[in-house]
């Protein structure tokens, strides 16, 4: 009589041990082709070291200071952040060749420090200074 060696008996598990190296290669495969999307940042033209700096009248510089709590003086006087583009568009057109130096507090927020800014580029005025205050 012949006998049949059986085989192992089937077991109702389930072998992950190649589950990691599919999960692998879908992450590889994802990252190969996903497209990033790059944000632009806030684009400044700064001054060029090659030329001599250019002198401006204090009649032509507006001064805009904001604070670290978000308030704000044009010039001494209290400006809020609503109408400071049109302040600020009304003083361009008296003198187009207005400059507008920006005091920043050191403890302003960078949100605050980004919509001051982009007041004054929004009123049309391309000649900006920034400094950093105490």
């Amino acid at each position: 009589m012949v006998r049949i060696k059986r085989g192992a008996k089937p077991t109702g598990e389930i072998t992950i041990a190649s589950m990691s190296d599919v999960a692998f290669l879908l992450i590889i495969f994802f990252l190969v082709t996903s497209i990033f999307l790059l944000k632009d940042g806030l684009h400044l033209s700064l001054p060029d070291t090659t030329k001599p700096a250019t002198v401006v009248s204090a009649a032509d510089v507006a001064t805009l200071e904001v604070r670290k709590d978000g308030s704000m003086t044009l010039d001494g006087k209290r400006a809020e952040m609503d109408k400071l583009q049109g302040l600020l568009a009304e003083r361009r057109a008296e003198k187009p060749e207005l400059v507008v130096l920006l005091k920043l507090s050191r403890e302003l927020p960078y949100g605050g420090a980004v919509k001051a800014i982009d007041a004054v580029k929004s009123a049309g005025i391309s000649r900006l200074s920034m400094r950093m205050e105490r």
